[in-house]
């Protein structure tokens, strides 16, 4: 048993749609969130630079003490992950590998599509990943470079629903059945997705697979908390905590959400 703190990370409040279904699916566990707003966003940066934003992330929360490292963030995972576990003795989980078995699991028809980032995209990450495990499944990855900063300042629905409808165009005709959201922002605007798509393709958040796994390996490695109290969650971001606080407290529908500021 261990009850050290399972660490996120983000480049923004779209890692919150993971820390939402961990402490869902761990009740127990304590968990560090740091959201690095103040560089948001990560899908236009090279990959240099998004490893290094992503290193400095990771040794706040090495410097929480954290006994698992969780990349709550697609752009990170495809661009910095293989990198970053190699310096780190905890082991990190990414979204990518999960959200691959969730679209696996979920498509009938064998026609996946990727919404993600420009890097994410660029990286084929999602196409390699779901090609190691069925090669039979055909991917489309397409890049929604709008949306994050539309989610970050919490736009209306009614400003967000035609970039949607924009993004999704080159997708018209495509008989696909299973749609990843490829950036854990997505979830967000959740809602705006299946309002464009119809009830005909299948919403995968590879958050759920996430939290999955993540139960699996504590429980493989014997990380467990041995708790019977409810976890403690601290949440940190580099940009403005006023912002971070508002969209805090809706989604995660805790109304004592309170982000800390620290330098990034």
């Amino acid at each position: 048993m261990d009850n050290r703190p399972i660490g996120l990370l983000d480049s923004g409040v779209g890692g919150l749609t993971v820390v939402k279904k961990v402490v869902q699916k761990l009740p127990h566990e304590a968990t560090v969130f740091i959201g690095d707003n103040a560089n948001i966003p990560y899908g236009d940066k090279s990959v240099a630079e998004i490893i290094a934003l992503t290193r400095e992330s990771v040794n706040f929360l090495l410097q929480k003490n954290v006994k698992l490292i969780i990349f709550a963030c697609n752009t990170a995972t495809a661009a910095a992950m293989a990198a970053i576990q190699k310096e780190v003795a905890p082991q990190i989980i990414g979204v990518i590998q999960s959200g691959s078995v969730a679209a696996i699991k979920t498509s009938k028809n064998k026609q996946v599509v990727v919404v993600g980032t420009q890097v994410t995209a660029n990286s084929h990450a999602y196409k390699k990943e779901i090609g190691l495990r069925d090669s039979a499944i055909a991917v489309t990855e397409l890049a929604a470079p709008k949306l994050v900063p539309l989610i970050e300042r919490d736009a209306p629905h009614a400003e967000i629903l035609p970039v949607v409808k924009e993004t999704l165009q080159p997708l018209k005709g495509q008989e696909f059945d299973t749609l990843v959201l490829g950036c854990t922002h997505y979830p967000i605007i959740r809602q705006e997705f299946a309002q464009v798509l119809g009830q005909g393709v299948q919403i995968v958040d590879p958050a759920d697979q996430v939290a999955q796994y993540t139960y699996n390996v504590l429980q493989r490695d014997n990380l467990l908390s041995a708790s019977a109290e409810p976890g403690v969650h601290e949440y940190y971001t580099t940009g403005d905590v006023r912002m971070v606080n508002e969209l805090g407290k809706s989604f995660l529908q805790e109304p004592n959400f309170t982000a800390k500021h620290i330098e990034g």
